[in-house]
C-alpha cells in the first residue's frame, strides 16, 4: 500500500496548533495553487508556495547580482564541508555586503563583478587542512577567502 501523507498528519486548526507553540499546522486541503502542505501558524501561507516563491527570488538574484552569487556559494560550499554541525553563516562571519567589501579589496588586476566566473572564491588555506571542527569552521571564516582566477586557483589544488 502506497504511503499516504494524509493519514500520516494530524488534522489541526490554526488556532490549536498556536496554542501548542507550533510554527506549522496541517489542514488536509489544498492551497489556491493545489499544493496539499502543511500552512504557517503566522500567516497561513503554503509551505511548498514559500519554498517555490523563496527559491524563484533566489533564482532572480542570482541571475543579476555576482556578489550575491558568490555568497551564496560560499555559504553553500561551507554547508557542504560543515554537515549541519555548524550554521554555514555564523561559519562565515559576515552579511553579503561584507564580503563583497572583503573580496572586492583583494581584487588583482582585471577582476570585475562581471567576470566572475573566470575568478574564483578560494580558500587560502584548504578546507581539507582542518584537523577538528573548530578548525574547519576557522577555515570557513570570510577572512580565508581570497578571490583567485580559475587557471590560478585549479593549479593550486586542494578540495
Amino acid at each position: 500500500m502506497p504511503f499516504d501523507i494524509a493519514a500520516e498528519q494530524t488534522f489541526l486548526t490554526r488556532e490549536e496548533a498556536a496554542l501548542c507553540g507550533l510554527s506549522r499546522f496541517w489542514t488536509g486541503r489544498p492551497c489556491k495553487y493545489g499544493h496539499v502542505s502543511e500552512r504557517y501558524v503566522s500567516n497561513r501561507q503554503c509551505v511548498q508556495c514559500n519554498a517555490e516563491q523563496t527559491a524563484e527570488r533566489d533564482r532572480r538574484c542570482r541571475a543579476i547580482d555576482p556578489s550575491y552569487r558568490m555568497y551564496r556559494s560560499v555559504l553553500n560550499r561551507s554547508g557542504q564541508v560543515l554537515m549541519g554541525r555548524e550554521s554555514p553563516s555564523n561559519s562565515v562571519g559576515c552579511s553579503q555586503e561584507d564580503l563583497k567589501q572583503h573580496i572586492e579589496a583583494r581584487f588583482s588586476d582585471g577582476m570585475t563583478w562581471d567576470r566572475y566566473g573566470q575568478w574564483e572564491v578560494d580558500h587560502i588555506t584548504p578546507l581539507s587542512a582542518a584537523r577538528s571542527l573548530e578548525h574547519l569552521i576557522e577555515l570557513c571564516h570570510y577572512s580565508n577567502l581570497q578571490p583567485l582566477w580559475k587557471r590560478d586557483n585549479l593549479a593550486k589544488g586542494g578540495a
